[in-house]
């Protein structure tokens, strides 16, 4: 390999963008540069691409980056282009190729409804690693940046709960954002790895690593909160045992955090009971056996049941009141205000905590599908009492107060995110303040797993009320 002289280098690179409109004129002198500095020295392909399957041309990273860096505008200002280059760039099927294609995917706006097909079947295709990092960081770098909500929904569907072998995805793509210290609003993070955190899975407990690390660098006391409370309420035996084999990498400030809760625990050995001579007659052995009766319900937890009351009303409203008599110790709060002033009491009441249901009515109702929306892995339950959940007819959610868009958290600021949590919506035929099908076609788009209860009953339920049998619906 020629010593890389920086002038001619990016004399070359300069050039090759002058043939950035022209995919085959681009790859022919693409080829004779990463040709030109092959680097002869490394005699195989393991020595610069190691766990790689792609054909290299054994090119020092310096190379790369300076064609990156006279792509980078042209790439910015002609999207389109620079996708069919990209295109081309990954037929092509080399290491280096591959490397820019994920550069330049990494250049187009995060609208271009082309990109996430792209990035989808591209992340399916590769096992390099090298290559796969690069397409879950830089091929993401204006997503995250501009438009952070839409780049949370593309983790948030890598880290599905049934999707466990995207999950590492979704881990890879959110380090970057965890790590750019502009970015300050961890909450929504927490929430979407909390889950997999606490599930543990031996085959990423290297990305657990990073992401544990990166979070506690972002934020310590949030990240060593959330791990506290996943260790004292997960009931799976292997988070523990996960956290422990990790945790020789954390900070060592984190690992006295977590010092106690992850210790191994001493085992119990019970000593058989001395046997009993051999005249001793044990007369309930020959007492007549019961059968055993149905299987007990597990009791219900009710202090993570909470009713969320309408707009005009509150905590002593007649359905709040008998659902207060039907299960002793739930939560029944008042909220005053406007929608962001009551979802701003609301957090602070269910904080961080897991396994709530959920009850809204009217007002309520259109406040618990925002939570739920924004905060899934909290909620078990979502029972919606003639929900005002309202749209625009371009799709806008607005406020039933006054008419006007609906004022949602920077989470939800592009609308709405699809609820797969279980979802009964109980509406009367007679309501005459929230209109039946206008809500009911608005939920069967939104709630994926959505059981609609239809009464001959008004707005405010109170014939169904007493008709439904709300053990089996909470159950």
């Amino acid at each position: 390999m020629p010593a890389i002289d920086l002038a001619r280098l990016r004399k070359q690179a300069n050039r090759l963008a002058d043939f950035f409109f022209l995919p085959d004129e681009f790859m022919k002198h693409l080829r004779e540069i990463l040709d030109f500095y092959v680097n002869y020295t490394l005699r195989t392909k393991e020595n610069v691409a190691p766990g790689s399957n792609l054909k290299t041309y054994r090119t020092p990273p310096a190379v790369l980056t300076h064609i990156e860096n006279e792509l980078k505008t042209v790439a910015e200002e002609n999207p389109h282009f620079a996708l069919e280059l990209a295109d081309v760039l990954w037929d092509e099927g080399a290491l280096e190729t591959r490397l820019l294609a994920a550069f330049l995917l990494g250049r187009i706006p995060p609208q271009e409804e082309r990109l996430l097909p792209r990035l989808t079947a591209w992340t399916q295709q590769i096992r390099d690693p090298e290559v796969r990092s690069a397409l879950l960081s830089t091929s993401l770098t204006r997503m995250r940046k501009e438009t952070p909500n839409q780049f949370l929904t593309l983790v948030r569907e890598y880290l599905h709960p049934e999707r466990t072998r995207t999950w590492s995805n979704g881990i890879q793509a959110l380090l970057p954002m965890i790590t750019d210290t502009s970015y300050t609003n961890l909450p929504p993070i927490l929430d979407l790895v909390e889950p997999i955190i606490e599930e543990a899975p031996s085959t990423i407990q290297n990305d657990l690593t990073d992401l544990i690390v990166a979070l506690y660098r972002a934020s310590a006391n949030e990240t060593t909160f959330m791990l506290k409370h996943i260790l004292t309420t997960s009931e799976n035996p292997m988070t523990v045992i996960t956290m422990r084999r990790m945790s020789s990498s954390f900070p060592p400030p984190l690992q006295r955090e977590l010092r106690e809760l992850i210790r191994p625990q001493a085992l119990t050995v019970q000593r058989p009971a001395p046997e009993e001579p051999d005249d001793f007659v044990d007369e309930t052995a020959f007492a007549e056996v019961k059968p055993k009766g149905p299987a007990r319900k597990k009791k219900m937890e009710n202090s993570r049941i909470i009713y969320l009351h309408g707009l005009d009303s509150t905590s002593q409203s007649g359905k709040a009141r008998q659902f207060a008599e039907k299960f002793p110790g739930m939560v029944t709060p008042d909220f005053t205000g406007s929608f962001k002033e009551r979802m701003e009491q609301l957090k602070p009441i269910l904080g961080r905590k897991k396994n709530w249901t959920i009850i809204g009515s009217s007002y309520g109702g259109l406040m618990g599908t925002v939570f739920t929306s924004e905060h899934p892995s909290q909620v078990r339950k979502l029972i919606l009492l003639a929900p005002a959940i309202l749209q625009t007819p371009d799709g806008i959610y607005h406020d039933p107060a006054n008419g006007e868009p609906l004022e949602l958290s920077a989470k939800s600021k592009q609308g709405l995110q699809v609820i797969s949590v279980p979802t009964i919506i109980i509406h009367g035929t007679a309501d005459d303040v929230v209109p039946l099908e206008p809500v009911r076609e608005i939920a069967e788009k939104l709630f994926t797993n959505l059981q609609y209860i239809v009464v001959e009953d008004g707005h405010r339920l109170h014939k169904a009320f007493g008709e439904l049998d709300w053990e089996e619906i909470l159950e």
